[in-house]
């Protein structure tokens, strides 16, 4: 039987739509080619090279192997400045060894970054939910560097860098960081040399930065408040703990959180008692991606497995210890522990590890002036 023209039109346009629907079903998005392509190229380069600064690193590997387990992961330790200065010295001789950088942010910004020799990190995202910034801390990526383009901030960690005696303080009576200057405590405050490298500088950023406090308040600190300076985190414990001071700057939190399991009278401030808000830093959760690296697919591979919520996930847990520590992806939650820490809506608080808060120059200045009366 012969169909009419217009019924054989109508039979033309729906097998038509049919198999326009079948092809439809059949192509994949985008992004799932690119990473099928990425991981077949990762599996034949084999490995990713990493410099890191010290830490758990290795548990966290080993989790990424076990979920690729043909790519090996090659690890290199150390501290931020040395492996910076190993890494140059190995560009210097024209040797690309490393594919990416893990530690805190300041040792790239100070040097990989004005150096030219990072990747942008955008185009190495694949994965949708790595590249759903609704997925990340206040809806948006976070960097480290002045274009917001070359160290990816994934790590939140906030603490108030200071202690104090419970038999000589009751924390309830600082409610502001001008308490300090309360004419009881003077004499009574040690604090870390803030000339030394390993002052937290979180601290020194934030006072010095902070409208609220800044250079005013650091002048009345340091130079009215008679505090004693030391070089030795474990001495300015021990001062600490048998009540020759009260209250300590920059006292070592391992040092302190040591002491504590011991049943000694010590204890941290909580950032949170503080009306002038937190600060927050990236100890050691920052990536940077090193340009002409021996292993591109392997990298982006490592990278968005890391960045994922799994990743992330695997990192937190790895990473929790003394210091209140949590993944800067939103479906991560914290653990109970570090969950107060953690930034709401609407609080007050400074990302310390932002470049406009890196020179501390002028506040070093401001110190030795205060230090000289």
């Amino acid at each position: 039987m012969r169909l009419s023209r217009s019924a054989a039109m109508s039979c033309a346009f729906l097998i038509g739509a049919w198999l326009s629907c079948v092809h439809a079903g059949e192509s994949k998005p985008a992004w799932e080619t690119e990473w099928k392509q990425t991981l077949e190229a990762a599996k034949k380069e084999g490995q990713v090279t990493t410099y890191h600064t010290r830490g758990p690193f290795e548990e966290l590997f080993a989790d990424f192997n076990k979920r690729y387990p043909g790519i090996k992961l090659v690890a290199v330790t150390g501290r931020g400045g040395d492996l910076i200065s190993r890494i140059m010295a190995e560009r210097r001789a024209e040797k690309y060894l490393v594919d990416l950088y893990m530690g805190s942010t300041g040792t790239p910004l100070d040097v990989l970054y004005p150096g030219k020799i990072l990747e942008p990190f955008q185009p190495l995202l694949i994965l949708p939910e790595v590249r759903d910034q609704s997925n990340w801390f206040r809806k948006q990526h976070h960097y480290g560097d002045p274009e917001g383009k070359y160290i990816f901030v994934f790590e939140g960690v906030v603490r108030s860098d200071m202690a104090y005696n419970t038999t000589l303080v009751d924390p309830k009576e600082f409610g502001s960081y001008w308490d300090l200057l309360k004419p009881k405590w003077k004499g009574k405050i040690t604090a870390m040399d803030p000339k030394l490298a390993g002052f937290p500088t979180g601290l020194l950023q934030f006072a010095y930065y902070h409208p609220d406090l800044g250079t005013k308040f650091m002048r009345q600190l340091f130079g009215e408040m008679e505090i004693t300076l030391s070089r030795d985190g474990r001495q300015i414990v021990d001062w600490l703990a048998v009540g020759k001071f009260a209250i300590a700057l920059a006292a070592p939190a391992n040092e302190v959180y040591s002491g504590m399991k011991q049943g000694l009278p010590l204890a941290r401030f909580e950032p949170r008692a503080f009306k002038e808000g937190v600060y927050m830093r990236a100890t050691q959760g920052s990536l940077s991606v090193l340009t002409r690296n021996p292993h591109p697919n392997a990298t982006k591979l490592f990278i968005n497995w890391l960045l994922s919520r799994d990743g992330q996930t695997r990192y937190q847990k790895h990473y929790l210890r003394i210091d209140p520590m949590f993944s800067l992806r939103e479906d991560v939650p914290p653990d109970p522990t570090v969950e107060p820490y953690k930034p709401k809506p609407g609080d007050k608080f400074i990302s310390v590890y932002r470049p406009e808060y890196r020179e501390l120059d002028e506040a070093h200045k401001v110190i030795n002036e205060a230090l000289k009366r």
